[in-house]
């Protein structure tokens, strides 16, 4: 019966395989969801600009127009806040699929030594029969040739 002595090792490196697949699960979730509000803010920021252009062709105020300037200029603020969080949301998912790319490599390298090891042991099971099959077709070759020095020297 073969037993891989790293076994315990693999599993407790698959596990840990999958807590780092979750957490990149995770991470991209957050990353779609700072590129929505950004994109959300982008979208306010150009109809905001919009207004302003068309608001200094039409008939408002000057105050009303310094105020929608005021509100587009904290639209841009909260832009640039919500980019950097985009840009902080992206590293931490390249940083989990690096980490879960070392970790799927760790494991691979595990899998194949039990592969080899596992081919190692058939191997040496396969030879070990083949010298019992040949253990006994030679005990057998010799029984029955003293059985024939019997039967000739009688």
């Amino acid at each position: 019966m073969f037993k891989f002595p790293l076994q315990r090792l693999l599993a407790l490196k698959a596990r840990k395989e999958q807590e780092m697949a979750r957490q990149l699960a995770v991470a991209r979730l957050e990353v779609r969801v700072e590129e929505e509000r950004r994109d959300a803010l982008a979208n306010l920021q150009n109809a905001g600009t919009e207004q302003v252009a068309a608001g200094t062709e039409s008939a408002l105020s000057v105050g009303e127009l310094v105020n929608m300037r005021h509100a587009l200029a904290q639209v841009e603020e909260h832009l640039a806040v919500a980019e950097e969080r985009t840009d902080a949301a992206r590293q931490v998912e390249a940083e989990k699929n690096q980490a879960l790319s070392s970790a799927v490599q760790d494991r691979q390298m595990l899998d194949r030594l039990r592969d080899r090891r596992l081919e190692q042991h058939k191997a040496a099971e396969s030879q070990g029969d083949r010298a019992a099959m040949d253990a006994i077709g030679l005990t057998r070759f010799n029984a029955t040739r003293s059985g024939e020095h019997q039967t000739t020297n009688e």
